[in-house]
This record gives structure tokens, sequence and C-alpha cells, in this order.
């Protein structure tokens, strides 16, 4: 395509409903913003959400998202958010920044998706895309990709959910920016209040929707790093683990 573009940026304000009780941004308003953002540039690069859907049956599938604050963006902060894929292979690595005005980086962050059939849930390996043919820019924003995450024994249950109606996205799918709201609610809020996350790394492993019951159990791996899972009740089938990373 003619005006595509190796590097995406748009500008974003954080708004009320951005910010926590600290009046810094939530990390799922982070993840929505990766989210918006990594859809607009699929567009410029001609694998735009709404054409692989009408015309395949195909979606983006979020795997894994790495994500690492330097300096919290706080309330009413305007932004410029930035993104980049890196050269397509089997999998599809997305890198992204978040900047202020002046172009300091506040966040980084890595991204892993696959292109999923949603009648047959195949991944798909061979569709090919124009930005194969753009300068693609090598840097990456963590210095690497997203490794896999083993699960860990002994995490205990902190609490379970229902999923519901503003739970789910599009796909009618737990959303992913909503997973993240619903690690910060394994947390207690005195711990939120007292400590600062530095880093948190999701890994989406099976999906769940309206109605499943979800488990969210929390082990401490050491002083600055929580596991974090989310089991599927009705087969124990893990839905996502990660890590929280405090200062």
């Amino acid at each position: 395509m003619s005006d595509a573009v190796p590097l995406y940026t748009i500008n974003r304000y954080i708004t009320d409903s951005d910010a926590d009780f600290q009046r810094r941004q939530k990390l799922s308003s982070m993840f929505a913003m990766f989210q918006d953002i990594a859809a607009l540039h699929a567009e410029n690069l001609g694998a735009a959400v709404d054409w692989l859907y009408r015309e395949h049956n195909l979606a983006w599938i979020l795997m894994r998202v790495r994500v690492e604050i330097d300096n919290y963006p706080t309330l009413a902060q305007d932004l410029l958010v930035d993104t980049w894929p890196q050269k397509p292979r089997a999998l599809y690595e997305r890198d992204y920044r978040i900047r202020d005005v002046g172009g300091e980086v506040l966040v980084r962050a890595a991204s892993t998706w696959i292109i999923m059939n949603l009648g047959t849930r195949e991944i798909k390996r061979d569709i090919f895309f124009d930005y194969y043919g753009i300068d693609v820019i090598g840097d990456r924003a963590l210095g690497k990709g997203v490794g896999r995450l083993k699960p860990l024994d002994g995490a205990e249950l902190v609490y379970e959910k229902e999923v519901k109606y503003s739970d789910v996205d599009y796909n009618v799918h737990t959303n992913n920016a909503k997973y993240v709201d619903l690690i910060m609610d394994a947390i207690p809020v005195d711990e939120h209040r007292s400590r600062v996350i530095k880093a948190i790394e999701v890994h989406y492993v099976n999906e769940t929707g309206p109605g499943d019951i979800l488990s969210f159990r929390r082990k401490k791996v050491d002083e600055h790093t929580d596991y974090i899972e989310c089991i599927r009740k009705s087969d124990e089938a893990m839905a996502i683990n990660g890590l929280v990373e405090w200062e």
C-alpha cells in the first residue's frame, strides 16, 4: 500500500476513566491503547480487522504482552503512542511506546499475535500482507520479544468471577485489557496504595466468554514479583497467566 508506514503514531489524552485513584494511568488503559493502535496500524498495512473477518473469517488473536513502565502517564496528560511490527514469521510481533509530548519514553511494550480462523480455530501462517514490503524497523522496545511463561505450582485462590456482558469484546471473548483489570483486582487496594508496579506480563492461553467462571490465583515468586493465573472453572483450563513486577 502506498500510504503504509513502518512506524504508526497516534495522540491520546488521559481521561478520568483511564486513571486510577492515584491519578496514574491504569494498566488496562495502556493495554486498550495498544489494542487500538495495533488495529489502526493493521488497517494501514493492509490487514484490517474488519477485512480479515469479512473476507476470510479470520481474526487477530493476542497471545502475550509484556509492558515495562519507566514513568506512569498521569491524569489529563497528553501522550504520543507509537507502534511498529517486526518482520512477519509464524507469529506476528509488534512493539509499542507511550511518550510524553516532549518525546520522553514513559512506557515500553512488546506483544505477540497469531491469526486464527474463527470457524475451524486453526492458526493461519500463510497470510501475506503489504507490510512485508515496508522497511520494518528493527528496534525492539524491550530489547527482545516476549518468551514463553511456564505455569507455577502453588498459586492460591484469591477470588472468582463470572464473565458478563461488559467483559467481552466483538469476538464475544473476555477482552485482553479487561483481564488486566481482573488481575489488578486480585491484588488488595492497600498494596496498590503502598507499592508501584513497574512491569506486567500477560499470556493469553485459552479463550473465555459469557457464563464462564474464572478463578484468579496468586503466588509470591520473590520480594518484587507475583505470579497470577486465571483458571476456567468448568474444565480447569488455564485462561491466562502472567507476572506482576513491583518497584
